[in-house]
């Protein structure tokens, strides 16, 4: 029986590619699979499990042990490859299945096949960047869902530091919620009601849209940095 792997990434394009050198970089055990030799001779450098195989034949995936992975992210650029492969996943038994669809119909028809988590990356980025121009801002900003996002900037007003997240009172004035405080290389999640913010924060808020500005004035965002 193969070991058993954190992730499986099928289809190494340029998705498929960075979404497994980010786990990979996180210290998760990360099997790839491509049907590409040059990708997995290339992969097989960076990676300590990867197969050439093609993800189509179910026997295939099961030789190379897919059924031992806690989740498979499936970033086939092929729509019709993209369903064949996930139907055998889901005939394999995985329940943990992340893919990637090209446009709303393939997610409609995978959705259907009860893949429960799909991303079309070029929308997601194409709302972020709408978002980002409609507020005309530059800070870091996703689309959670419609009419919602989480925000992520720097505290560098000093109006609010200090005072416990309870008295600032995001939920209530902004309809918002503090998900994280990031200070100097320490995550504070979830913050308590006495939790406070200091000057150079790092923080990650949920709200809706409208009341984007509203947050991005009150944490006086100019940029983002990482901590």
């Amino acid at each position: 029986m193969r070991e058993k792997n954190d992730y499986c990434v099928i289809g190494l394009g340029r998705f498929g590619y960075e979404v497994a050198s980010k786990l990979n970089d996180a210290g998760k055990n990360v099997m790839v699979i491509d049907k590409d030799n040059e990708k997995i001779e290339k992969a097989s450098k960076i990676f300590d499990v990867a197969f050439k195989c093609d993800a189509t034949d179910i026997n295939s995936l099961v030789e190379v042990g897919v059924q031992n992975s806690r989740t498979v992210i499936v970033g086939v650029t092929s729509i019709e490859e993209s369903i064949m492969v996930c139907a055998n996943l889901r005939e394999i038994g995985i329940k943990d299945i992340i893919a990637k669809a090209n446009n709303p119909i393939h997610k409609r028809v995978l959705k259907t096949m009860g893949i429960a988590r799909i991303v079309i990356p070029d929308i997601e980025v194409a709302n972020r960047v709408a978002i980002q121009a409609l507020f005309n801002i530059g800070i870091d900003i996703y689309a959670v869902s419609e009419g919602f996002s989480w925000i992520k900037g720097v505290v560098n007003n000093e109006d609010i530091i200090n005072k416990p997240l309870e008295k600032l009172d995001f939920k209530i004035k902004y309809d918002a919620t503090v998900i994280m405080i990031q200070r100097q290389g320490k995550i504070i999640f979830p913050p308590a009601k006495d939790s406070v913010f200091l000057l150079g924060d790092v923080v990650t808020i949920m709200c809706r849209n409208e009341k984007i500005k509203s947050i991005v004035n009150i944490l006086n965002v100019e940029d983002i940095e990482e901590k």
